[in-house]
C-alpha cells in the first residue's frame, strides 16, 4: 500500500527479464556436478582483490553518489525442518549445481574475513580443504554492526540441507536464505575435525577469563560477542551465585541486541519473581516493555519498587509503563509531546504504546478476514493507533552515517512473483526476519497475517531454535506493509509529483493488515513517525468491516484499478466499483472523452472558466445514481481547481458553491450551508463523503468565504475543517497553527 511498484515500467522489465534468462541458464545445469570449481587459494585471492576494491571504491565516491543497490528473491525454497541428529554429512565435491541437498548438512569453516553487500559473504572450506563462497541472507541488519563480526575468520558453521547453485558472477557457491539452516559450532564440538581445533590459550581460559571478556564485550558494545562469551562461561561448573551472575550478565547483552525473549529467560522472573535480585527484576521489566507486554512489565517494577523505594530507576520505569498502559487502554496521547519528539533529527522511533479501539477481527466474506466494529463509532473517533511491528526510514542520499537506522533505497525484485518495488522493502524483510530469529515468542501474531497461496512448513522449531521462512516473512510484507511519509502532517500544503505520491519509508502494523480494501472507504490512516492512525472517516454502525483504499481511488478506468488489486487477490465491489462495471461502455467511453478535454482546459496556459464549469456539468450527467449513494470522483480535483481559482479572484459567492459542490460529488449530505438559506435548517453534515486529499482545504476555503458571506457559519466550517484534519493527519493540536489561525486572519489562507 503506497509502495513504488514498479513492475509495469519497461526499464525495470527488462531487468527481470535478463535475470530470469539468467536463472534459465543456470537451470539447465541443475543436477550437475561441476569440474571446474576454482581452487582454495584462487577464491581466496579473488575475494580479497573485491574487497580492496570495494574499500577504495567506498573510500573515493560520495554517499550521494553511490548506485542503487538491487536485492533479487530467487524462487522461493522450504526452510528445512530435520533435527541435525537426522541429517549426514556431505562435502563441496559431491555438492550438485541448482539443488537443495535435503537430508544432508556440509561443516564448513571461514577461511577469510567476511564482506557485507546485499549479503554477508566469506569462502569456506570443508575439512578436505574443499571452498566456496557462501553467501548469508537476512543477518543483522543493524549498520553499526560489521560484517566481520557476523562471521569471523576461523568461525565453524553447519549449513543444513545446502542450496548449491550458479552466482551472479557465473561462480558456483551456497545460498542461505532462511537464518534457521545456518547453526554456528562450538570449536569443541565432537563434528569439528583436529585440525580445526581450537587454539591452545581458549582452551586454557577459566569461567573467571570468559566472564572478563564478555564484560569487556558489553563496555566495547559487541553485545554479540559478549553473549557468546557468557554463554562460553557457563558450560563451566559454577555456583548457583555464579549462574545467576552470569545469567544477569547475558541478560543485559541479550537486552542491548534486542533478544529480548532470552533476557527474560535469564532472569526467571517470570517463574520466580518474589525471590529475583533488583537487577533481574529491572532486567525483565525491560524486556516485557520491549516485547509490549506493559502489564506484566508494571507487575514486575512494582515489585521493584516495593522491595527497592529508593530506587530512582524503578520510580521512573514504572511512571514510563504506567503512561504506556494508559494509552494502550483509553487511546489518550498527548500529541503535542510527540509532535515535539518528531521535530527531532529522524529517523525516530517512538515509545508509545498501541491502542486498539472497538474492532476484532472476523471473517470477511470473499476477503479472508478484516477487522469490524464491536460498536457504533462516530466520525474522527480515533479507532486504531498502532506502533509499527517493523519499521524502515528511507535515506535518499544513501549516506548510512546521517543516521545509523536510516535504510539504504533498493530495488527489491521478486523472479517468482514479477513484482518489483522501490523503496525500502528489502531491509523491512531483513528487519523482521531477524525481529522474529531473537524473539520467537512473536512468531505467531505475524505469522497469522494474510500471505496468498504460499504454503509454510508446519513445524515452528527444530533443535531448540525457532524455524523463520524468509520466503513467507516476503509473502507477508509484500502483502501486507504500508509505504509511508515521515508523517502526515509534513505532506500537508506540499504539492507531489506522480512519484512521490508513493513512498520509501515502509513498515508492517500488524492489526492495521486486517483492513481491507475500498475505494468507498470508511476510515482512513495517517502516520506520525512510526505511528499509523486510523480515524473514522464516516459514522460506523456495529458490526461493520472498516475498508480503507491500497490505492488511492481517482474514480477513472476501473480495470486499471482492479489490476492493482490483483496483488492482494481480490476485487473490489465497492459501490463506486460496481457502478462502473454496470455503467454502458458508451457510456464510459464519453466520460473518458469529456475527461480528457477537461484536462486538456485544466492545464491550459490560461484557464477558461466557464468551459471547465460546462465540462464538469457535461461528466455529472454521466452518472446514473447521485453522488450521495455513489461518490464521482473523476469530479473533484476539477472542483478543487476552481475553488482554488475563485478564493484567489476573492469570490467567496462562487467559491462557497464550488466548494460545497466539490464536497457533494465526493459524497458529502451538507444542509444548512448556503448562505441564502432562509429556511432556517441549521447546518449539519448528514453524511460524510469519502475523504479525499485536500477535503481540508475544501473546508478552510469554505471557512474564509463565509467570513464574508455569513458570519454564522464559520465556526462550524471551521469545525469540520478541524475534524477532517485529524482524519487526515491524525491528530488536530496542530490545527491552530498549521491552518486554524491562517483561517481567520485570511481570505485565502492556503495560498502561499
Amino acid at each position: 500500500m503506497d509502495t513504488y511498484d514498479v513492475s509495469s515500467l519497461d526499464y525495470y522489465l527488462k531487468l527481470l527479464n535478463k535475470q530470469k534468462k539468467n536463472l534459465k541458464a543456470a537451470k539447465a545445469h541443475q543436477g550437475e556436478r561441476p569440474e571446474d570449481r576454482m581452487s582454495q587459494q584462487d577464491l581466496v585471492n579473488g575475494f580479497e582483490m573485491h574487497l580492496a576494491v570495494q574499500q577504495i571504491h567506498e573510500w573515493t565516491t560520495a554517499p550521494t553518489e553511490r548506485m542503487m543497490q538491487s536485492s533479487f528473491l530467487p524462487p522461493p525454497y522450504l526452510p528445512s525442518i530435520a533435527p541435525l541428529e537426522e541429517l549426514k554429512q556431505t562435502f563441496i565435491k559431491d555438492l550438485r549445481l541448482e539443488t537443495h541437498h535435503r537430508g544432508a548438512y556440509l561443516l564448513l569453516r571461514s577461511i577469510t574475513r567476511s564482506n557485507r553487500m546485499t549479503a554477508i559473504m566469506a569462502i569456506m572450506e570443508d575439512e578436505r580443504e574443499d571452498a566456496l563462497m557462501l553467501q548469508l541472507y537476512q543477518q543483522d541488519d543493524k549498520k553499526d554492526r560489521p560484517a566481520t563480526s557476523i562471521l569471523k575468520q576461523n568461525d565453524i558453521v553447519i549449513v543444513k540441507e545446502p542450496y548449491f547453485k550458479v552466482m551472479a558472477d557465473g561462480q558456483y557457491g551456497l545460498r542461505v536464505d532462511h537464518v534457521s539452516d545456518l547453526v554456528r559450532v562450538e570449536p569443541c564440538d565432537k563434528r569439528v575435525p583436529g585440525q580445526w581445533a581450537p587454539r591452545i590459550s581458549d582452551l586454557d581460559k577459566t569461567m573467571d577469563d570468559w566472564d572478563v571478556e564478555g564484560n569487556e564485550a558489553i563496555k566495547a558494545e559487541q553485545y554479540w560477542l559478549a553473549v557468546q562469551n557468557y554463554t562460553t562461561a557457563l558450560e563451566f561448573p559454577v555456583s548457583i551465585q555464579e549462574r545467576m551472575a552470569l545469567r544477569l550478565n547475558r541478560a543485559l547483552a541479550y537486552l542491548k541486541n534486542e533478544c529480548f525473549d532470552a533476557a527474560l529467560a535469564d532472569t526467571e522472573c517470570l517463574t520466580s519473581p518474589l525471590d529475583a535480585p533488583g537487577k533481574a527484576l529491572e532486567r525483565a521489566g525491560q524486556a516485557l516493555y520491549e516485547l509490549g507486554r506493559f502489564s506484566e512489565c508494571q507487575d514486575i517494577l512494582t515489585l521493584l519498587y516495593e522491595k527497592y523505594p529508593n530506587n530512582i530507576s524503578a520510580t521512573m520505569e514504572l511512571k514510563r509503563v504506567r503512561c504506556r498502559l494508559g494509552e494502550q487502554e483509553s487511546g489518550t496521547y498527548d500529541f503535542k509531546t510527540i509532535i515535539d519528539e518528531m521535530s527531532k533529527v529522524p529517523p525516530l522511533h517512538l515509545d508509545h504504546a498501541t491502542f486498539v479501539g472497538p474492532v476484532a477481527v472476523k471473517a470477511s466474506i470473499g476477503r479472508g478476514r478484516g477487522l469490524f466494529t464491536t460498536k457504533a463509532v462516530k466520525a474522527g473517533d480515533l479507532i486504531l493507533c498502532e506502533k509499527a511491528f517493523a519499521h524502515c526510514y528511507a535515506d535518499p542520499a544513501g549516506d548510512h552515517t546521517v543516521a545509523a537506522e536510516c535504510s539504504a533505497i533498493s530495488l527489491l525484485v521478486n523472479i517468482h512473483t514479477n513484482r518489483m518495488t522501490i523503496g525500502t522493502q528489502s531491509d523491512l524483510i531483513t528487519k523482521v526476519v531477524q525481529k522474529l530469529w531473537r524473539n520467537p515468542s512473536l512468531l505467531p501474531d505475524f505469522m497469522e497475517l494474510h500471505h496468498g497461496a504460499y504454503k509454510p512448513v508446519d513445524v515452528t522449531e527444530v533443535d531448540g531454535k525457532p524455524i523463520i521462512d524468509t520466503f513467507l516473512v516476503e509473502r507477508i510484507v509484500s502483502l501486507n506493509c504500508f509505504g509511508c511519509p515521515t508523517s502526515s502532517l509534513k505532506l500537508l500544503n506540499t504539492v507531489v509529483t506522480e512519484d512521490e505520491k508513493f513512498f520509501h519509508s515502509c513498515g508492517v502494523w500488524i492489526k492495521a493488515s486486517y483492513i481491507n480494501h475500498s475505494c468507498l472507504s470508511n476510515v482512513r490512516r495517517s502516520f506520525i513517525g512510526d505511528l499509523q492512525l486510523i480515524h473514522a472517516t464516516c459514522d460506523i454502525p456495529a458490526d461493520t468491516e472498516l475498508t480503507f483504499w491500497y490505492r488511492v481511488p481517482d474514480g477513472g478506468n476501473h480495470e486499471e484499478m482492479q489490476e492493482e488489486l490483483k496483488n492482494w487477490g481480490f476485487e473490489c465491489d465497492c459501490a463506486i466499483c460496481l457502478d462502473a462495471k454496470k455503467t454502458p461502455k458508451k457510456v464510459l467511453k464519453r466520460r473518458d472523452t469529456l475527461r480528457g478535454d477537461l484536462d486538456t482546459a485544466l492545464n491550459a496556459s490560461e484557464l477558461d472558466v466557464a468551459k471547465v464549469e460546462r465540462l464538469i456539468a457535461a461528466i455529472g450527467s454521466t452518472y446514473k445514481f447521485p453522488s450521495s449513494q455513489v461518490p464521482q470522483l473523476t469530479l473533484w480535483t476539477p472542483y478543487l481547481r476552481l475553488i482554488r481559482t475563485y478564493a484567489t479572484e476573492n469570490q467567496p459567492v462562487k467559491v462557497v458553491a464550488l466548494a460545497l459542490k466539490g464536497l457533494e460529488c465526493l459524497g458529502f449530505v451538507i444542509k444548512g450551508a448556503h448562505p441564502s438559506d432562509s429556511s432556517g435548517i441549521p447546518f449539519e453534515v448528514v453524511q460524510w463523503g469519502v475523504m479525499m486529499d485536500y477535503v481540508i482545504e475544501a473546508w478552510i476555503h469554505l471557512r474564509a468565504a463565509y467570513m464574508t458571506l455569513a458570519p454564522h457559519l464559520c465556526q462550524r466550517a471551521e469545525e469540520c475543517a478541524r475534524l477532517a484534519y485529524k482524519m487526515c493527519i491524525g491528530e488536530d493540536v496542530t490545527f491552530e497553527e498549521s491552518l486554524g489561525r491562517k483561517a481567520r486572519e485570511e481570505v485565502n489562507p492556503l495560498e502561499t
